[in-house]
């Protein structure tokens, strides 16, 4: 499997997930800390089409790793219209 296959069937499969619950979520949360798991998590969430809320969640880190967070939730604002 390629790899934009790969990104489509996992963001197929959290979108699925949120839609399977028993109640209807109105948007995923995310915490970008700076490191790769969450920028690619938080992509990921935004490619469902869900309004997706990002936060920066800064942890006991060099003060660069937070701006990577902070550069990163630029980016994502800027890519996807669903993110807050």
């Amino acid at each position: 499997m390629n790899s934009d296959k790969k990104i489509t069937y996992i963001s197929n499969w959290i979108k699925e997930y949120a839609i399977s619950l028993p109640f209807s979520p109105p948007s995923l949360i995310i915490g970008i800390s700076g490191g790769i798991d969450s920028a690619v998590t938080s992509a990921l969430c935004a490619k469902t089409g869900f309004k997706t809320i990002a936060v920066s969640m800064p942890i006991k880190q060099n003060p660069s790793q937070h701006d990577l967070s902070i550069r990163h939730l630029k980016w994502l604002q800027d890519k996807f219209t669903n993110i807050e």
